[in-house]
């Protein structure tokens, strides 16, 4: 008799748990005769092959729940598939059959004065962020929330200046090494205002007002300032969204960037002291 659990998949143990309805389990079931139905059938004699269907009875589904019980702990009818490679770990050997990914939305967050979540305060140093999966974050003792397009804009964001309020929670949107969660932040929790903050420039623009947010950051600029420190390249290369995005912002920044035709990023922004105003989208 074989180690079905050796080899098992996670498209397996997905196939197995759905056997287990009331229905299937009082009346039978027909499945595919391929992969783990396969296995069974050839090395523990369950079920009958027609063609490329097998057909189980009631008595094969309690087989079949009894066979990787035995091998594995694992009861197909009662317990639910892991989430975690941990919790799977405690019933097959290859662990990374659990559906949620090992980095499962892992965020970075800090408060400006204090960082408020989960029902405590914890008094981080400048430079100090907190990891947390989102699943983690049950809850935000900030009024505010920002998210914050690029990393070292987000962790320089005690230097910004803006009218916000003293103590924002202050989020990284993340990238391909940290999970993007712009629009997680925003459905996860709706009763606090977000606020985006990401380049001025035509795929910025568009990416905050995806984000969810209720403000958007935009810079204080004169014609001089976008002149000397914007960069054309985030105009001229973005252009194809710049009509799309340029309505949604305000007046007088779309006609300077129309004009001066750059886009200017938050880490010149910073760099130059320049001012940002909150804008409601």
């Amino acid at each position: 008799m074989s180690r079905i659990i050796d080899d098992i998949t996670g498209s397996d143990l997905n196939r197995l748990k759905q056997l287990f309805s009331p229905a299937k389990v009082k009346e039978g079931a027909n499945v595919a005769l391929s992969g783990v139905f396969e296995i069974f059938h050839l090395d523990f004699g369950v079920g009958i092959a027609r063609g490329k269907k097998l057909q189980l009875t009631s008595r094969d589904i309690r087989q079949i729940r009894k066979v990787i019980k035995e091998q594995s702990g694992f009861d197909l009818l009662t317990d639910p598939i892991p989430n975690s490679r941990t919790d799977m770990a405690q019933f097959f050997p290859n662990e990374k059959l659990s559906s949620r990914p090992v980095k499962d939305k892992v965020i970075k967050v800090y408060g400006i004065l204090s960082t408020n979540i989960n029902g405590r305060k914890y008094d981080l140093e400048e430079g100090m962020n907190i990891e947390i999966s989102l699943s983690c974050l049950k809850s935000i003792e900030h009024n505010q929330i920002v998210i914050v397009e690029n990393y070292e804009a987000f962790s320089k964001f005690r230097l910004v200046k803006t009218d916000m309020e003293p103590n924002p929670l202050i989020v990284y949107r993340g990238d391909k090494d940290c999970s993007v969660i712009s629009k997680e932040i925003a459905l996860t929790f709706p009763d606090i205002e977000l606020v985006a903050w990401f380049d001025t420039d035509p795929k910025g623009i568009s990416l905050a007002f995806a984000s969810g947010a209720d403000y958007m950051l935009v810079p204080d600029l004169s014609k001089e300032v976008l002149k000397r420190h914007g960069r054309s390249d985030l105009f001229s290369n973005q252009y194809q969204n710049w009509k799309r995005v340029s309505a949604l912002i305000p007046s007088n920044l779309e006609l300077l960037m129309a004009n001066v035709a750059k886009g200017i990023s938050q880490e010149s922004i910073i760099a130059n002291d320049i001012n940002v105003s909150l804008y409601k989208i």
